[in-house]
């Protein structure tokens, strides 16, 4: 739990910043940022698409998980959730975006998985406290963009990564590092999908295909009893 923690203090932290200075950012360098960081998530993303065990549990856990993602529509789930919340502040920016954009952003990937796992299971937060610094950053140039939503992503990523570590103690006399190895590629596809989405190529929604994360380590699971 403390890599949870210590990552959520980071994105607090990278989003002051960013309410701070935001307003001394003009809107055409803030678009510029958000594609030099969406360029890096698809770097990040396609650097750990390269780990891939296994292309079948690729095709299976994506398409069936998007499916049930879509059926259950987290997406709308997450939005409805952000709008809430905008709703409780009188405020002009758009938290629900804000809110969104940056829970799939911290949340959806390689090292939220394997850092929470490691976390989880050897009580190594290394992974988490360079993945709070990258996320640092991004919160800087979301904050600036988004606005105050940014803040909520926070609470998500440390009840999303404690589980996540929590699991992990529960589910490791079954978890080989194969499991590990897929779901981080599987996680890195859909990150892919994410940073598409920031620099506008596709028009997706990414939290409807998290469920093929979970999926693929089950699919591993099944395949080797």
């Amino acid at each position: 739990m403390y890599g949870a923690m210590i990552n959520a203090v980071l994105i607090i932290l990278g989003t002051t910043i960013g309410m701070v200075v935001g307003k001394f950012l003009k809107e055409e360098l803030q678009n510029q940022l958000v594609i030099a960081m969406g360029l890096c998530v698809i770097y990040i993303g396609i650097d750990g698409m390269l780990e891939m065990s296994s292309a079948l549990n690729m095709l299976l856990s994506m398409s069936i998980g998007t499916l049930i993602g879509n059926i259950i529509d987290l997406d709308a789930m997450i939005v409805r959730l952000g709008d809430k919340i905008q709703q409780k502040f009188s405020s002009s920016s758009p938290i629900a975006s804000g809110f969104v954009n940056a829970s799939l952003l911290f949340c959806v990937g390689g090292m939220a998985i394997v850092g929470s796992i490691q976390d989880g299971l050897i009580s190594d937060y290394s992974i988490l406290l360079m993945k709070g610094i990258i996320d640092a950053v991004s919160a800087i140039v979301l904050a600036a963009k988004y606005g105050l939503g940014v803040y909520f992503s926070a609470v998500f990523v440390l009840i999303y990564e404690g589980l996540l570590s929590i699991l992990a103690l529960v589910i490791s006399p079954i978890l080989t590092n194969e499991c590990i190895v897929q779901l981080s590629a599987v996680g890195s596809i859909v990150l892919l999908a994410v940073g598409l989405n920031m620099l506008n190529v596709i028009k997706v929604k990414p939290m409807n295909m998290v469920p093929a994360i979970i999926l693929s380590a089950i699919l591993i699971i099944l395949f080797s009893i």
